[in-house]
């Protein structure tokens, strides 16, 4: 116990503490940890927020603290793209000396329908042009400089989402790293890469060790980065993730089907006076009301793509940034090289693809028609054929779905996600992109929903798209009366630890083997897959071989998904070409 003098001492050194915290902010971090050596502990609401010093610019950003992680958000990193700049590069952004910006508040999200997606993802209602901008996450305590990066890269179809979803706090991540001797910092962002590059060196991080992760369409965009100049031109990160996407059959790289969407937008608003094409009418669409615009383009998107407008309008071949065919860019070694990459899909990915009354095989293909309208009569009857119907009885059992529903939820996933990551992997390994060691895959087999599931009238959706993202995120607080049970929880503690160690060392576990590795590479698809396989019930690492018997439960699993032949038929030259990709 302290005798009166020391309490005394105590008391003086907190009021102290407190008032030198207030002008001192670059400082905090020393003072906490010399108070920490006395027992003294300091009320946060006589702390500063966190602050961070930018010297070679002189601009200050002002940010909050949560949970023992420091928030900065809405840092804008290019000028508004509005009037002349809109439908125009972005210019970055450059705040005049002595700036001081608030960053403790989300900013607005990207032009989009608004209202609520799912139950335990953010309610849109703050959309706005001014939306490039970034947020930042990094631990609290005395900083190490040189810290490494990731820099998530959200997914939505390029037809909705933000940096700011609920369903991307980075509090988990950036906390379990802390506790892994391994800390890092989060960067959200809009769709966009170079500023982090530039400007992370003021909060911590290492412009060079920056990891770029990405969701769905996320990650079909890192793998648009990578063959963007047909690999001429870099990159702005070191490695990436690529979670339940690649530029594959889910992008259709066609640009008349976004230019004739476009068209149908301009001539909508009263854009079009006799080429839709025109500088004309793109000065006229630079005028209209920001509103009218938003609500139109969402209005036709989702009537064309229902629900969210989906691949409506997309990244397409320039000449330029895209000089061609993704799948084509791939095949001729035209891309950056030198990128360790760990690639995945979901176990149902594809699972709210397909309408749950589907029963009949022209349903099971009508369940991506809308995106793969030009398949040919022969490829459609391929598809049936290696999904047969049998394959899918026992996920049915004697429930009111249809066996059709499961099969075409498989074909779905392994169309817009499992096959697209095998070919971008495999392609990227056998064209001498980087080395068979420095690539890993992993199944993600474990979903937090699955109460939700069952209370929105869905169970089937099962390990549902999205499901991967809360482990990732290490996430604790999953609302809409989703799964945050320890049993959960110990697994997204693992998974989120082999991506914090990928980050930091340039690999995950030691017992996650390469994807590829001890296969042939001189085929046109593999032969022998390495997969890792986070939760369900035979988790861990699991190799199969495409020609052999496999006698382990674990192995019978994926084998019973027959991705060594139905992949190299929806990766094949007749359904690529086909699909525009």
């Amino acid at each position: 116990m302290a005798t009166p003098k020391n309490g005394f001492v105590i008391g003086a050194i907190t009021v102290a503490v407190a008032l030198l915290a207030t002008y001192l902010v670059p400082f905090t971090d020393i003072i906490l940890e010399k108070a920490a050596q006395f027992g003294v502990t300091v009320p946060k609401g006589s702390l500063p927020p966190p602050a961070v010093y930018d010297s070679g610019r002189d601009i200050k950003y002002i940010g909050s603290l949560s949970n023992e992680v420091e928030h900065f958000q809405n840092i804008f990193y290019a000028e508004e793209p509005t009037g002349s700049r809109r439908f125009a590069p972005p210019v970055p952004v450059q705040p005049l000396k002595g700036t001081v910006i608030d960053a403790t508040r989300p900013g607005a999200w990207c032009p989009q329908g608004t209202g609520d997606i799912l139950p335990f993802t953010s309610r849109v209602s703050n959309i706005s042009e001014n939306c490039l901008s970034l947020r930042i996450a990094r631990p609290t305590g005395p900083k190490n400089e040189n810290l490494p990066v990731v820099v998530w890269l959200h997914g939505g179809g390029h037809a909705l989402g933000s940096a700011s979803e609920i369903l991307y706090n980075p509090e988990g991540l950036v906390k379990e790293a802390v506790v892994a001797g391994k800390p890092l910092i989060y960067v959200g962002i809009n769709y966009r890469l170079g500023w982090v590059r530039d400007n992370i060196e003021a909060f911590g991080g290492d412009p060079k060790r920056v990891t770029a992760i990405g969701q769905s369409v996320g990650a079909s965009d890192i793998g648009l980065h990578l063959t963007s100049f047909s690999g001429t031109k870099g990159v702005p990160f070191q490695q990436a993730i690529m979670m339940s996407g690649a530029p594959g059959l889910n992008f259709n790289s066609d640009p008349a089907l976004v230019a004739d969407n476009t068209a149908s937008i301009a001539q909508e608003v009263g854009c079009v006076t006799t080429d839709a094409q025109s500088l004309e009418t793109l000065e006229c669409l630079r005028h209209i009301p920001f509103e009218t615009l938003a609500n139109i383009s969402v209005t036709a998107s989702r009537a064309a793509r229902p629900p969210f407008g989906e691949g409506f309008f997309y990244p397409t071949i320039d000449g330029d940034i895209l000089p061609g065919r993704p799948s084509e860019l791939l095949r001729a070694g035209n891309f950056v090289k030198d990128v360790p990459i760990i690639a995945s899909w979901v176990t149902n990915d594809g699972a709210w693809y397909a309408p749950p009354p589907t029963s009949t095989n022209e349903e099971v293909l009508g369940s991506f028609g809308l995106w793969l309208s030009k398949l040919s009569p022969s490829t459609n009857e391929n598809l049936l054929q290696l999904y047969p119907v049998a394959d899918f009885e026992h996920m049915a059992g004697n429930g009111p779905i249809s066996p059709q529903y499961y099969r075409a939820a498989q074909m779905n996933r392994d169309i817009w996600f499992t096959c697209p990551v095998l070919d971008f992997t495999w392609q990227y390994v056998e064209k001498g992109g980087v080395e068979a060691s420095k690539v890993w895959l992993y199944e993600h087999n474990a979903t937090r929903y699955g109460p939700v599931f069952e209370m929105m009238g869905v169970p089937m959706w099962r390990v549902a798209h999205l499901s991967d993202i809360p482990y990732v995120m290490n996430n604790g607080n999953l609302g809409g009366g989703a799964d945050n049970s320890p049993e959960q929880m110990e697994l997204a503690g693992l998974v989120s630890r082999q991506v914090i160690g990928f980050a930091y060392d340039g690999r995950p576990g030691d017992e996650w083997p390469a994807a590829f590795l001890g296969g042939e590479l001189s085929k046109g698809s593999p032969g022998r897959l390495s997969i890792q396989v986070f939760g369900g019930p035979v988790p861990g690492a699991v190799t199969v071989n495409k020609d052999a018997s496999h006698a382990t439960l674990a192995e019978q699993a994926v084998v019973w998904e027959k991705l060594f032949e139905r992949c190299e038929f929806i990766n094949s030259v007749q359904m690529r070409a086909e699909a525009g990709v």
